[in-house]
């Protein structure tokens, strides 16, 4: 049998088929014209161009969702975006320095030799975090990769099990330190936040979170109280030059605190 009557007899019993489809459902199906014969080839072509648009659109639901749970969690605050920051004479610079961050996030791994890291330094109340859940909003809607926005005091508390904790405990720990080392993006708030100097523990943790996050080429955001002038002195040399190993980029939230007053009468 030639090419040309296979392609005509599997046209035919397609059409036989619809025509038995209208008979019982008593609705039209259009057939395709004579010019646009359905061979095997097209089919597959189809249903390869159908199956990447569902897997597309649940790769998408299911990213949805994973941001929907983060906001519900309440870890990022999805009322923080950069359409709706408020942007005035105190923030704005922060604002094109964290969105040019966040630009260098989007490029290919091959023209990405250093990780990036965004060092936040500001007042209390100064629109530290606020800044930070508008990084985070953005890597997770446009970059469709994970976010862990946390404290130091929670990684360094994950990094050794405590006397008391049991096998449970130990096993939960390592699964968040793993996260915190292996995370897309990790956003640290609040570091030093007393403007405390660094316990030799302290400095142990962060510079091994410092040089594995590095050596996998994985961004970090971290804000802090601390002026610009003391950050080399708090954190201590071996935590400042793993710093300086990052592609680093740095902003000032200037001002009053922006947090809404509470008032007596």
């Amino acid at each position: 049998m030639s090419d040309k009557e296979y392609k005509g007899g599997m046209h035919n019993g397609l059409s036989t088929l619809i025509k038995a489809i209208e008979t019982l459902t008593h609705k039209k199906v259009t057939l395709p014209s004579d010019e646009e014969k359905l061979d095997v080839a097209t089919i597959r072509r189809r249903e390869a161009h159908l199956a990447s648009i569902e897997i597309a659109k649940q790769r998408q639901q299911r990213h949805q969702n994973f941001i929907d749970t983060l906001h519900k969690q309440g870890h990022i605050s999805g009322q923080f975006t950069f359409d709706k920051i408020k942007e005035d004479d105190f923030n704005r610079k922060a604002i094109e320095i964290a969105k040019s961050f966040c630009s260098t996030l989007n490029l290919p791994k091959e023209f990405v030799t250093t990780a990036p890291l965004f060092l936040i330094q500001g007042g209390p109340g100064s629109g530290k975090t606020v800044l930070c859940n508008c990084v985070a909003n953005e890597f997770l809607v446009k970059h469709f990769k994970e976010v862990e926005m946390c404290t130091f005091s929670q990684i360094k508390r994950n990094r050794t099990p405590g006397q008391t904790d049991n096998s449970f405990d130990v096993q939960e720990k390592a699964a968040n330190w793993e996260k915190y080392i292996s995370v897309d993006l990790l956003i640290i708030d609040g570091f030093c936040q007393n403007n405390e100097n660094l316990t030799q523990f302290d400095r142990q943790v962060f510079a091994e979170l410092l040089r594995i996050r590095n050596e996998r080429n994985l961004p970090i955001v971290i804000s802090t109280t601390l002026a610009a002038s003391s950050i080399a002195q708090k954190l201590g040399d071996d935590c400042f030059e793993s710093i300086k190993e990052y592609n680093v980029f740095t902003a000032s939230l200037l001002g009053y605190s922006r947090r809404q007053p509470i008032i007596f009468s």
